[in-house]
């Protein structure tokens, strides 16, 4: 005869009600508005971005008026004894690029005056400590001469040498031409 088992007792299961979507939606507008002011906020100022946008573009009139210049300083390229063949898609993805004419050199920092910037956020100058013989040799940096055009490549505060900087010569300015798609 069978001996009397516990009968297992019936599970029902019921539909979400409506205060759990309403829980959901609002944690999903909670995490995109966290996301959104984590990538575009931050930093009030504006600052002028390669393609000229931004509130806070330099122009003639704010260096008359006797504002202090904007300036971005870099260092030479590191000595890694490798180089890469330069191709335009290397270049495109440097974050700062630019074209600039050397005004001036002293203490062995060259002081650029950009005519345009590719890439990255455009200031009035450039200052780059000059190159080590060494790194002149083993990376292609170049040695800036005063009154010389050049076309620069800078990530992480250096210059990147390996054929992507040097003189504005026409097959390095037709590389940056494809790079940046001017």
């Amino acid at each position: 005869m069978p001996v009397d088992a516990p009968r297992p007792e019936t599970v029902t299961t019921t539909g979400r009600g409506p205060l759990t979507w309403l829980l959901a939606g609002l944690a999903v507008v909670v995490i995109a508005v966290v996301a959104a002011v984590a990538l575009l906020g931050g930093d009030d100022a504006e600052v002028p971005l390669a393609d000229g946008t931004g509130a806070g573009s330099a122009t003639e009139g704010d260096a008359e008026a006797g504002a202090e210049p904007t300036v971005t300083r870099l260092e030479p390229g590191e000595e890694t004894g490798r180089c890469m063949t330069p191709t335009a898609e290397a270049l495109a993805q440097q974050p700062l690029a630019f074209e600039g004419t050397v005004v001036g050199i002293d203490d062995g920092v060259a002081v650029l005056e950009p005519v345009e910037f590719f890439a990255g956020r455009a200031t009035d100058r450039v200052e780059v400590a000059a190159p080590t013989e060494s790194q002149q040799a083993l990376i292609g940096s170049v040695a800036l001469e005063e009154g010389a055009r050049y076309l620069v490549a800078a990530a992480d505060g250096r210059v990147v040498g390996c054929g992507l900087s040097g003189r504005a010569e026409p097959d390095l300015a037709e590389m940056y031409a494809e790079a940046f798609n001017r």
